[in-house]
């Protein structure tokens, strides 16, 4: 069913939209079919309205955008302006829409040994024989995809006033051609000068860096190494096909319920090759047996940045390095 709602430049003007994109817990996404200049775009609305900590949030990232949110290889859907309703009340904001045939990133993130992408997701056809493991190219076309998102964040953290905080697999849709785009991005920790002028609105504890919790309690700003460990979790899973704290056993202190939970495993760096690999036990067979088979200089990211939070491959890092590795 169609919709109206208007934005404004010099004055306000007809948006209209059709069937939803996505519906969340705070917001609908819609599709734009008029007007002709915003047909690559879409607008988020709030169920509720915009608070005015809404507004400001918002007005600040359109006028503080990165340097680069389009590009061949990545879409960044960042708010572009706002939204609003018959009583010229901002009720939300247009983006840039994700490439075309954009999915999550569970399809990669997930491997199921003996089982192919065309076994598991019948529905994705395009998606077969691109990105399978047991293949060269399809281990370049997963570096070429985690290039991709190394950019786009590379384009937020170049700005200095923004920390993500709630990277995951969700929260960043692909092709299957490799192209990526970035959503959900207000949510974003936002500052300036160190001084915290909009807090972080999400987090997923599964992707949250080892000091997340302190720094939450202590009241302390995250900062882009908070960013760098949840990108690293995403790309272990995306090369090695589950997340880097579970697929093993735990010993003795922490073979406990609490251990469980992947945060605390996270809290207390037990990753099967690092730092605490003495209590635990690889499972047989061992399901992170393809980290071994990775080349060394990709071990050693994963290895700081899970290790080692002042040494952490930042997102320049990470673009330098799979760059090199696909040359």
């Amino acid at each position: 069913m169609e919709k109206f709602y208007y934005i404004h430049n010099s004055q306000f003007k007809h948006l209209l939209v059709d069937k939803p994109l996505g519906k969340g817990g705070q917001a609908v996404v819609y599709n734009v079919v008029y007007p002709a200049a915003l047909e690559d775009c879409c607008i988020k609305v709030y169920h509720n309205g915009c608070k005015e900590s809404t507004v400001e949030r918002l007005r600040y990232m359109i006028d503080h955008p990165p340097a680069i949110t389009r590009s061949a290889a990545f879409r960044i859907c960042w708010p572009e302006g706002f939204v609003y309703n018959e009583n010229h009340e901002v009720v939300g904001f247009y983006m840039p829409k994700a490439f075309e045939h954009s999915r999550d990133l569970y399809i990669l993130c997930y491997h199921s040994k003996g089982k192919s992408i065309a076994s598991r997701f019948k529905n994705y056809p395009e998606w077969f024989d691109k990105f399978e493991r047991t293949s060269g190219d399809g281990i370049r076309n997963r570096l070429k995809m985690m290039a991709n998102i190394a950019q786009a964040f590379y384009q937020i953290h170049h700005t200095d006033n923004y920390v993500v905080l709630d990277i995951k697999p969700d929260n960043i849709l692909a092709t299957a051609t490799g192209k990526v785009s970035i959503v959900d991005t207000d949510s974003f920790q936002i500052a300036d000068s160190e001084h915290i002028l909009f807090p972080g609105a999400a987090a997923t504890p599964e992707y949250c860096a080892p000091e997340f919790e302190a720094q939450y309690e202590q009241k302390r700003p995250f900062t882009k190494t908070n960013d760098c460990f949840s990108l690293s979790v995403v790309f272990y899973q995306i090369l090695i096909g589950l997340h880097p704290y579970s697929g093993m056993q735990l010993l003795a202190p922490y073979d406990t319920d609490q251990y469980n939970e992947l945060a605390a495993c996270i809290r207390k760096h037990l990753f099967l090759y690092g730092c605490n690999k003495r209590y635990i036990r690889q499972l047989s067979p061992n399901p992170h047996s393809f980290f071994e088979r990775l080349p060394q200089q990709l071990r050693v990211m994963f290895i700081k940045a899970f290790d080692a939070p002042n040494y952490r491959p930042t997102m320049e890092d990470w673009c330098k390095e799979l760059y090199n590795l696909l040359k």
